[in-house]
């Protein structure tokens, strides 16, 4: 069981990104939520504003919109774009867009059968199974896909794609400690009687190769944007170096971060966020 950062050749190069850093930079700093706990800030945002600007989809399907900062960001990077905003509580916005179609329906729910799927671009910042996801995609047409949430080995809170190219599995919170079985069995009795679709539970998935063949098998690229800066230690708390961090190397060294204050100062908050893009 190996981990990896990157397979086929992502349409950008690593000069691009860092000449793309000052123009960011910029744009950040006119960001309506200037404090986004909880959400993307950043390394993610930047990588998300690269990306999704380099592709220039007409259709971006965002999953999982909580204060809104990742739409706000999208349109930004894409403003003749057509936006879907998917979120199960849309309370929680802050910034909201007069030009996304919002809708509380699962991406796995949604009628995507009139939207050029071919040619769109889908970013998930759901915290949910990104194999599954990804199988969707599939499904559905898209090709192209971010992951927001891609979680190394023995952290976070969703089957990451670093996860499954790792044969790592996923267990969820709670899911090693006595009772576990006891917490799995509420934590089933909430979500049905919430409502929720089997999409929103997190169910334990065992070490395996398999997961990995097959996406070695489906995805013609794998891309982990690089963090602008990497930090001793992660946002857990534990070194950086520890083998379960493979990491692409960082856009800028420290010594930069004087130069760079807000990205430094964020730079703990990368969770290896990958673009991924389905063979035809």
């Amino acid at each position: 069981m190996t981990d990896v950062t990157s397979i086929g050749r992502p349409p950008w190069s690593r000069a691009e990104m860092a000449a793309a850093l000052p123009e960011f930079e910029r744009l950040y700093a006119a960001r309506p939520i200037r404090h986004n706990v909880g959400g993307m800030r950043f390394p993610h945002m930047f990588a998300a504003w690269f990306m999704a600007r380099r592709l220039a989809p007409p259709l971006i399907v965002e999953s999982g919109v909580y204060k809104g900062q990742g739409t706000w960001l999208l349109e930004q990077a894409c403003p003749d774009a057509k936006i879907v905003a998917l979120d199960p509580d849309l309370s929680q916005r802050i910034y909201r867009s007069e030009k996304a179609v919002y809708s509380e329906r699962d991406f796995s729910e949604y009628d995507w059968s009139d939207e050029p799927t071919g040619s769109a671009l889908a970013f998930f910042d759901d915290h949910q199974n990104a194999f599954s996801r990804l199988q969707l995609c599939k499904w559905f047409g898209f090709r192209d896909v971010i992951f927001e949430d891609n979680y190394p080995p023995s952290q976070g809170d969703c089957y990451s794609l670093k996860q499954a190219f790792a044969g790592a599995g996923f267990a969820p919170a709670g899911g090693r400690r006595p009772g576990a079985g006891l917490v799995r069995k509420a934590l089933r009795s909430i979500e049905r009687a919430s409502g929720f679709t089997p999409q929103f539970v997190r169910s334990a998935i065992p070490p395996n190769v398999h997961d990995a063949a097959a996406l070695r098998r489906n995805l013609e690229i794998y891309h982990e944007f690089p963090p602008v800066f990497q930090t001793d230690k992660t946002r857990w708390g534990d070194d950086w170096t520890e083998p379960n961090y493979l990491t692409p190397a960082p856009l800028l060294e420290p010594p930069a971060g004087v130069e760079h204050p807000v990205a430094w100062g964020e730079a703990a908050s990368y969770t290896w966020i990958c673009y991924a893009r389905l063979a035809g």
